[in-house]
Parts: C-alpha cells; sequence; structure tokens
C-alpha cells in the first residue's frame, strides 16, 4: 500500500524520513557487517566464499536478513558485506574485489557496452505502475505535464541510473531532448524544499519522499522505470556477477538465491523483527519503519526482459550505443 502521508504533520514526518535516510547512507556508506573475517581468496573451511557490495537502504534488508539469522551460513556460504553510497561505481571491480554488486539496469547495460561482461544473477526491488510503484516524476505546481518541462530544471538524485536515464525516455517520449531542460543533482530529503522554491521545477524520486512532493501540491508526471509503457514489472535494483565467474560459481549463485529466500520468508513472518533492522541497520526511526512496506518490492527471479526494455529506448536517447547487439537473455543468470 502506498502510503502518502497527506494527514496533518506530513511535512514534519517526511522531512524526518528523508533526514534518517540519509543518515542512514552516511552511517553505512563505507562499514561493513560483522562478516569481516572472510578472506577473499577463499571462505572458511566447508564454505564457499562471497563477497558482497550493495547499498545500505531498505531495498537491500534481506542481504542483512541473510547475515544475521544466518541463512547464508545454513546454505554453505562465508559472506563478507560491505555497505557503499555507489554500487555502480563499483561494476569494474566485480569478479576481483567483489564477487556480486548492486545495480540498475541502465548501468548494468552500459557496462556490457563497454565490454565488462556483466550478468544479472537475481533481481532485489521490482515495481510497476499500479500496485507495487515505487519510482516518481513530480512536477511543481502549474507543470501539468512531462511536455511543460521545457527549459525547466529537473531533481535527480544522480546522473546516471534508472530514475536519471527513465527521466530522459519520459521526455523523449514527450518530444524533448535532454537539452531541453537542465537536470540537477539533488538528495531526495531536499527535493521538497527545491521545488517549494523553484531551483527545481520538477523531481525525480521514490517512496516515501513522493508523499510530502504530492502532498504539497505537486504533480504525478508519470513513473520513470516504466520504459516500456505497459504498466508491468520492472526491475529497479538487481544483483550482477561477471559472466565469467558467474559461470564458474554455479553453486554459490544458487546458495546465494536461496538464502535470499528464505530471508523474504523471514521477513513476511517476523514483519515486526524485520521493520527493528531498518532503525538498528538502518537508523530509522522506529514511527517511519513501521510505516514502510518492506516486503512491498521485493522480488528475485532475474528475467530478460528487465532488461529488454531499456535497450532500444536508451539507444533512441543517444546513452547506449546504436551498435549494441548483445540480446538481454545473455545478460541474465540461467539457473540450472
Amino acid at each position: 500500500m502506498q502510503v502518502h502521508f497527506r494527514q496533518p504533520g506530513a511535512r514534519a514526518t517526511m522531512l524526518a524520513i528523508g533526514a534518517a535516510m540519509v543518515m542512514a547512507i552516511a552511517a553505512c556508506g563505507g562499514g561493513s557487517s560483522g562478516n569481516d573475517t572472510t578472506d577473499s581468496a577463499g571462505g572458511q573451511s566447508g564454505q564457499l566464499a562471497l563477497r558482497i557490495a550493495y547499498n545500505p537502504n531498505a531495498t537491500n534488508t534481506t542481504i542483512v536478513v541473510a547475515d544475521q539469522q544466518g541463512f547464508f551460513k545454513k546454505n554453505g556460504l562465508d559472506v563478507k558485506l560491505t555497505a557503499t553510497q555507489n554500487s555502480a561505481a563499483l561494476i569494474p571491480s566485480i569478479g576481483k574485489q567483489f564477487d556480486l554488486i548492486t545495480v540498475t539496469p541502465p548501468s548494468l547495460l552500459q557496462a556490457a557496452a563497454q565490454g565488462l561482461k556483466p550478468i544479472l544473477v537475481a533481481a532485489e526491488d521490482v515495481e510497476n505502475s499500479t500496485d507495487k510503484r515505487n519510482s516518481y516524476v513530480i512536477g511543481a505546481k502549474g507543470v501539468n505535464s512531462v511536455a511543460d518541462l521545457k527549459g525547466k530544471t529537473i531533481g535527480v538524485p544522480s546522473l546516471s541510473g534508472n530514475l536519471y536515464e527513465g527521466a530522459v525516455i519520459l521526455l523523449d517520449k514527450a518530444g524533448l531532448k535532454k537539452t531541453d531542460v537542465k537536470f540537477l543533482q539533488v538528495p531526495f530529503a531536499d527535493m521538497a524544499g527545491g521545488l517549494k522554491t523553484g531551483t527545481i521545477q520538477a523531481a525525480v524520486t521514490i517512496f516515501p519522499f513522493n508523499g510530502q512532493l504530492l502532498g504539497q501540491g505537486g504533480v504525478d508526471l508519470g513513473n520513470p522505470t516504466d520504459v516500456s509503457g505497459n504498466g508491468g514489472d520492472a526491475l529497479s535494483a538487481g544483483w550482477v556477477a561477471t559472466a565469467d565467474w558467474a559461470n564458474s560459481n554455479k553453486a554459490t549463485i544458487d546458495a546465494f538465491n536461496k538464502a535470499q529466500d528464505e530471508a523474504l520468508e523471514w521477513m513476511k513472518a517476523n514483519d515486526a523483527a524485520a521493520k527493528q533492522i531498518l532503525v538498528k541497520d538502518f537508523k530509522l526511526p522506529d514511527a517511519v519503519a513501521q510505516k514502510f512496506p518492506i516486503t512491498q518490492w521485493v522480488s528475485f527471479e532475474p528475467k530478460p526482459e528487465y532488461l529488454e526494455s531499456w535497450i532500444e529506448p536508451m539507444k533512441k536517447v543517444g546513452d547506449l550505443p546504436a551498435g549494441f547487439t548483445t540480446p538481454a537473455s545473455e545478460l541474465v543468470y540461467q539457473q540450472s
């Protein structure tokens, strides 16, 4: 269920949420879990070593659960977790410093176009435009369509990834080019203030930040991850390895996926305890954690269509080479 926090006190609540989530990322950005004793050359006796870089936010709660509840060890994995604020920048390090990292479909495709040979081994965060919506382009008052954004400034969390690339594609569908607007990098928590002061005239954001923007009169201009336009499921973030590593470590990937499944089931059966992970590990206030739909977007099956839907739109806007011909099926791990 989407919670828009339109009731009295919504602005204060959403500001608290934004500040808490930013603090959580800052607090966890350079650290790792307590499982730091794994040698990168191999796991403990009888276990498979696995080095994971992840973004420290609610999207990746299953990783923390699998670690804390022993699901990794139960499935024969000796895991080292490393939190990072920008996992896409680590793509060149997979197969070297890390075995698995979380990235978005555009980043994976661009890495593939550069010859880095990434492969999607598991989904993580899956949304759609109806019951599992997580991404929004929200215009300020008076901005009633994407076409109205010509000449305007759009706030984005970064200049790469799903949200930025999806916004560029939405502009293209409305007949606008990237050069027709200005993109300004703005943290999620600062977007509401930017819309209010006029620093930006639109914001590309996610739950729960959408609630305050809509509550203060913002206009929903569309879902940037729905690049196919059919409202179906879209991958926001997934787990990526190198193709060579994945082909040589099928047992490790299968064990990782099984541990993830078990972590999700534990979260569904222990909602209160799972939400306390948001408090203890990601530093969210308890009141915020209680409102967070912690399992809403979690899904693990990697599907070629999650990547396929981005290829032609990214080519059209010039963010993927026109000569890119790698089939999406070759960029997704096939379970045996």
